[in-house]
């Protein structure tokens, strides 16, 4: 795991780290990105991103879903690293990035106000390529919200994790047993805590191709049972996730007095 160390971005104090995830061989979105970021006035530091397609069977964590191509498996453990270095270095928090995305201006004011928030978040996902859909947990200057979204967003191009929130991934979501975004969807079935800022501050960019594969691919046939339990899943979800959101405004009412 190969670190290219660019500075920090302080908030409040304390240093929020962004990391960008990047495969050795693309480096031309590695200063892409960097110069991105300097316009705005922030450095990040590279994370390597794990090229699947170089990954012996042998190399992969047991219980690996074999049905994922080596793309999704070098994204979902390139996240998983990411998760291990926060971890490691005792980050308080920290930010993640993929080498193909677009970020707001006010990217660092919007991460100090959610972080202000003092609510139990694991991560907030700070970019959503599907439409935002849930219960809002809190509400952030400029019209801006924290909402537990009680359908998929898809996508990791950027989201923010906390020190506690980054071992809790590691402790439940270590393996690849589906693409990374598909995993951060189901937090609710892996007790985790994952709002969606909405409007994102971190959006892809359509005019490069991704060099890590890590979008959700439906492949299997449509049965009855199938129908059955999706649905079933569906209901339950939303129960789910409408009592983290009521625990979530209730922690948030008794913080602010």
């Amino acid at each position: 795991m190969e670190l290219s160390m660019r500075g920090t971005n302080s908030i409040r104090g304390t240093t929020t780290q962004i990391f960008i995830l990047n495969l050795d061989r693309a480096t031309q979105r590695r200063e892409t990105m960097l110069d991105r970021l300097a316009t705005l006035g922030l450095e990040a530091e590279i994370l390597s991103a794990v090229d699947g397609s170089v990954l012996a069977a042998a190399d992969l964590p047991h219980g690996t879903e074999p049905g994922l191509s080596p793309d999704e498996i070098g994204c979902y453990l390139s996240h998983v690293n990411f998760w291990k270095t926060v971890i490691q270095r005792r980050l308080s928090y920290a930010i993640v990035l993929e080498d193909d995305v677009i970020t707001s201006a006010n990217l660092m004011n919007v991460v100090e106000e959610v972080i202000a928030l003092d609510i139990p978040f694991d991560a907030v996902r700070l970019s959503a390529l599907l439409q935002v859909r849930g219960i809002p947990v809190a509400s952030l200057p400029g019209n801006m919200s924290l909402v537990l979204p009680t359908k998929p967003t898809s996508g990791t191009q950027g989201y923010l994790v906390s020190l506690d929130g980054a071992k809790r991934l590691l402790s439940r979501l270590a393996i690849p047993k589906q693409p990374i975004d598909v995993a951060l969807d189901r937090f609710w079935k892996y007790d985790l805590c994952i709002p969606v800022l909405f409007p994102s501050v971190v959006e892809e960019d359509r005019l490069l191709e991704s060099t890590i594969l890590c979008r959700i691919r439906d492949t299997y046939r449509e049965t009855v049972i199938r129908r059955i339990l999706h649905i079933a899943e569906k209901k339950w979800r939303k129960i789910v996730v409408f009592f983290m959101a009521r625990r979530l405004r209730k922690y948030g009412l008794l913080n602010r007095h």
